[in-house]
């Protein structure tokens, strides 16, 4: 069995590069890089170039939702946990963090994801307009911060301010007595939760 890399520690060895920039895995949405890439793509292709090292991270970024709901199934089944008519609180539905924008967001793959597994799947952000996201996604998030207690599963997902200042005890508080954690962002430290990328 081969033993998992840790990002965190990797990063934090980079870090004692001079120039290191500190780039964290996660989800890519927006426009910059998770659209325009295909037009230069597509550009480049058509004068015959076929740019693999761009079209191999485009493939990667656009699998990254389903995998992260996939380990967060794959956490609750270890625990023995139900998976189907669970619920599952999503953190953060925007494509970046402090920010209301929901344009590209590939949190909303997460949401469809879990939702194939039969999950009831709540998405809480204190950044979005609901009626916005209803329309643009077809999905209902919480208007109000979650009830505390009432979720087998939490996802972690958007590095928003409010959920750095929760912190893992309140992100928890989210959760049922037994319940995974999985932070997408590697915000919390690698005990506070069950999983990251």
């Amino acid at each position: 069995m081969t033993k998992a890399i840790d990002i965190l520690q990797v990063l934090k060895a980079a870090g004692s590069k001079w120039n290191f920039l500190p780039f964290r895995p996660g989800l890519v949405g927006g426009h910059c890089i998770g659209v325009a890439p295909y037009y230069l793509t597509h550009k480049a292709q058509e004068i015959g170039y076929h740019p693999e090292v761009i079209l191999a991270g485009r493939r990667i970024d656009d699998s990254m939702a389903g995998y992260v709901a996939d380990e967060v199934i794959k956490l609750m089944t270890r625990r023995k946990m139900q998976v189907v008519d669970s619920k599952i609180l999503v953190l953060g539905l925007t494509f970046k963090e402090g920010c209301p924008d929901l344009r590209n967001t590939k949190v909303i793959d997460i949401v469809r994801e879990l939702t194939s597994y039969h999950a009831q799947v709540d998405i809480y952000d204190p950044w979005i307009d609901v009626a916005e996201a209803e329309h643009e996604y077809k999905v209902t998030p919480l208007a109000d911060k979650p009830q505390p207690a009432t979720y087998d599963a939490i996802v972690l997902a958007v590095a928003h301010p409010e959920f750095l200042q929760l912190g893992a005890a309140g992100i928890h508080a989210f959760g049922k007595n037994e319940h995974v954690l999985y932070d997408v962002k590697s915000l919390l430290g690698t005990t506070e939760s069950d999983g990251h990328l």
